[in-house]
């Protein structure tokens, strides 16, 4: 009976997405706000309602029907794009997870779906926009800078996206009482962020991969394997620029939280601070290592890090009682 009623649901819900998505389209505000965010929110919902196959099922159908009564294969493709980027946000959701390892899956999916994205719309209208500006930054009197510009906007592009889809989400369950388990855990994390931020962290897991991902990449850098093939190496460096930003962010505020507790001085957080800016000024590589290899000695030493999820997990439980 439960299952018939979220099979309803989801029919339901994808009616309604197939109607609002035409209008939307028919009337030009489609390709403004509607299939970047409202779609994946409305999706990111259908599945914390009912359910990830019912969702999929939802999504599929949906999709046929909006692309053979549009006629536009390339709306199709953008709205994909949408779903599934609210499919994955709404799983995150309802792992076990620490908001700090749902944005980094959600933001690398992200990127390689914006790759896709690129590549079939190419195919379509001819016109590739990552070959196009690949192409600029050759030509660019400071072509260094303007590479990493352009990885910079490819790798935080989706995890803006990601981080806006995965708030929203929540904030409107929470109006629609649909909230439950891990999902409303992450809320109160959110609502609460003021207060438990410093101990937000990723997962040991999460942040190790990360980290070897960085030293494969330097490796193939090291031993000059050049990618030609543009899409991939888009894939790869994008990623590692947002692995550098999440490795260096936590592993950071993870050697912060260490000094302040051992030491009980807020000044010398400050001066923590002040070294780790001007060391990656003058050595970024160098000191991204060194801010993973002090983070591996603490979590061999104190399980730092398991520590810092316990404290926000037995936060979040203490609300979630109240």
């Amino acid at each position: 009976m439960n299952s018939t009623k979220k099979l309803t649901e989801a029919a339901l819900l994808s009616s309604l997405f197939i109607v609002s998505t035409i209008i939307a389209v028919g009337s030009g505000f489609g390709y403004a706000l509607y299939l970047d965010f409202i779609v994946p929110i409305f999706f990111c919902i259908i599945c914390l309602k009912c359910e990830l196959k019912y969702t999929i099922l939802s999504g599929v159908s949906s999709l046929i029907v909006v692309a053979l009564v549009l006629g536009n294969i390339g709306t199709a493709i953008w709205a994909t794009q949408s779903v599934i980027l609210g499919i994955m946000c709404g799983v995150l959701m309802s792992k076990a997870t620490t908001i700090i390892d749902d944005i980094i899956y959600g933001s690398i999916i992200g990127i390689a779906l914006m790759v896709f994205i690129d590549l079939y719309a190419s195919k379509l209208i001819g016109y590739s926009f990552m070959k196009e500006f690949s192409q600029y930054t050759k030509i660019f009197p400071l072509k260094g800078y303007s590479e990493i510009i352009y990885y910079m906007l490819i790798a935080l592009l989706p995890m803006g996206t990601v981080f806006s889809i995965y708030i929203l989400s929540l904030l409107l369950s929470k109006k629609l009482n649909i909230l439950k388990g891990n999902a409303k855990r992450k809320l109160h994390m959110i609502k609460n962020f003021r207060n438990c931020s410093r101990f937000i962290c990723c997962s040991k897991k999460v942040f190790y991969l990360c980290s070897i991902y960085l030293i494969l990449v330097e490796i193939m850098s090291l031993l000059k394997i050049d990618i030609s093939i543009i899409y991939l190496k888009t894939i790869i460096i994008s990623i590692q620029y947002l692995c550098f930003y999440f490795v260096i962010r936590d592993g950071y505020t993870i050697l912060q939280n260490y000094v302040i507790s051992k030491y009980q001085n807020i000044s010398y957080a400050r001066i923590l601070s002040l070294i780790t800016v001007v060391l990656l000024v003058l050595m970024f590589k160098v000191t991204t290592l060194a801010i993973v290899i002090l983070n591996l000695i603490l979590d061999k030493k104190i399980d730092i890090r398991i520590k810092q999820i316990l404290i926000v997990d037995n936060y979040v439980n203490n609300l979630v009682i109240k």
